[in-house]
Formats: C-alpha cells, sequence, structure tokens
C-alpha cells in the first residue's frame, strides 16, 4: 500500500508509540494523544462515553483499570493502517489483576490525527473483561 508522507508521519508517530507501549500500556496515550484529545469508548455503561482530554479519560475510565493490575499491561500491536487523517490500529493488552487472575482485552482503535498527534479516537474493545474486572476487584475507599 502506498502511503503519502502525511500518512507515513502518522503511521510511524502511532507505531512506536505502541511499540514504546509493549510493557506498560500507560505510555501509549502519553506518548502520542494530545492533552485534548476527545476519545469516545463504544458500548455500554458508565465508561461508554465521549471524554474531552487525557484527564477527564483517566480519571473517569482508565485509572479504574490500572488500580486493579498487579504491574502494567503489556501491548501487543496487531497492524496499523493510514488513510487521510486517519489511522486505524488494532491492538491486545495482557496484565495480572491484583487478585492474581489474568485480565486480556483487544482493541481497534480509529485516531484522527494532527501534527502527529491523536487529537481524537474512536475505541472498540470488550467492555465486558473492563467491568468484569472493575467489580470483581474492590478497592479501598
Amino acid at each position: 500500500m502506498s502511503y503519502s508522507e502525511i500518512e507515513r508521519a502518522n503511521l510511524e508517530a502511532v507505531s512506536d508509540a505502541l511499540d514504546a507501549a509493549a510493557e506498560d500500556f500507560g505510555k501509549f496515550g502519553e506518548a502520542v494523544f494530545d492533552d485534548d484529545v476527545e476519545w469516545t469508548i463504544t458500548g455500554y455503561g458508565l465508561v461508554a462515553r465521549t471524554f474531552h482530554g487525557m484527564k477527564d479519560l483517566i480519571d473517569n475510565a482508565e485509572q479504574a483499570l490500572f488500580d486493579r493490575w498487579d504491574g502494567k499491561a503489556a501491548v501487543t500491536k496487531k497492524g496499523v493502517w493510514a488513510d487521510g487523517d486517519k489511522i486505524f490500529a488494532h491492538l491486545t493488552s495482557a496484565a495480572r489483576a491484583a487478585d492474581g487472575l489474568p485480565y486480556a482485552n483487544e482493541y481497534l482503535y480509529i485516531l484522527t490525527m494532527r501534527n502527529k498527534k491523536v487529537v481524537a479516537g474512536t475505541a472498540w474493545l470488550d467492555l465486558h473483561a473492563y467491568y468484569e474486572i472493575i467489580d470483581r476487584i474492590k478497592l479501598p475507599s
């Protein structure tokens, strides 16, 4: 497949960020998401909505999950493709939950890029796995 110069730059930015996050999923967003990113998680439940900015996303979706892991989640990049200002990324994650049980998920992201940063995105993932670990592992109040 032939990509434009901008598509190649965006592909490289996302691919490099996923590679850097191989042992720490949190590094992906830190590396390539704009602070004001508009991030939509599809599906049902409290976490399935549009988040406005990294702080909103971390505070209201990601931190609850991160707090239930025993360490960091590993990320495996399955594929990354470009079309105009969009990057499509397929990835999986794996972690050990605080109770010793495995946590795994699979994602498809559609990322809107500007200046090699994600300014908007839509995420498809297994929300059942997300809610299961949230419900199973209670955090101290």
